[in-house]
Order: C-alpha cells, then sequence, then structure tokens
C-alpha cells in the first residue's frame, strides 16, 4: 500500500543478481525492521520485494511521466502520506552478513556513520 494506492505495482523491490546481494538485502531488511520496531515506528513488516533478477523477462521499465518524481510535484505528499521515519539503517557492522572480509568491504558505506549523525534523517519532509 502507498497512500490510497494498493497493489504490487506501487511496491517497492530489491532484485538481487546474485547470492551475496540476496543476503545484503536480506539483511538491512531485517536491521531496519528491528530498528522502526525498536524506535515505535513504521507500519509492521516492510513488504520490500526481494527477488532474484533472473525471476523476469523484463528487468525494468519506466512508469508513465505523470508518474515520475511524483513527490516533488505540487499537491502530491498529502495525496501519499510520505513522511520520513526518522530511524536511520544500523550501522553495517551491525548488521552485515556472514560474507568474507573482501566482500564486506567491498560492499561497506563510503561514507562515514560520523556524516549520518549529522545528516541523517531529520523530522520534517525532505525531497
Amino acid at each position: 500500500r502507498q497512500g490510497n494506492d494498493a497493489g504490487t505495482q506501487y511496491r517497492s523491490g530489491l532484485y538481487y543478481f546474485d547470492e551475496e546481494q540476496r543476503q545484503l538485502f536480506e539483511a538491512s531488511k531485517k536491521a531496519y525492521e528491528a530498528a522502526l520496531r525498536k524506535a515505535g515506528k513504521g507500519r509492521g513488516a516492510i513488504t520490500t520485494e526481494i527477488k532474484a533478477a533472473a525471476a523476469f523477462n523484463t528487468l525494468f521499465y519506466y512508469a508513465e511521466d505523470y508518474h515520475q518524481q511524483y513527490l516533488a510535484k505540487p499537491m502530491a505528499r498529502p495525496y501519499c502520506s510520505a513522511q520520513p521515519q526518522v530511524v536511520s539503517l544500523p550501522p553495517f557492522t551491525e548488521w552485515a552478513p556472514a560474507l568474507s572480509q573482501e566482500q564486506l568491504e567491498l560492499h561497506a558505506p563510503r561514507l562515514p556513520e560520523q556524516f549520518w549523525e549529522v545528516h541523517g534523517p531529520t523530522p520534517h519532509c525532505v525531497i
């Protein structure tokens, strides 16, 4: 569900190309669900679809122009009720799956945690 719209076409999705990506996607989802629950935020389980990209004949296509950047359009935000949760994903080192040291270094965030302490989510809408 996204605002007044319901159905799988409105769901966010992560589509992986290998097992390593799948593990990262699943681990980050689990960690963020836990962070939301701890903060008393969110609306239950995260419903982002996580599937193999190979499961689809068409990997990606753009929606119609009138759907593009809808949150930036006048009067769109009240319609979809998009509001930041003001909850950050915990540090990568706390939720990263059991990967090799080389894989962990490859996927580690490029920005330090100190950056997010200053520039992380705030309790107002930001596009």
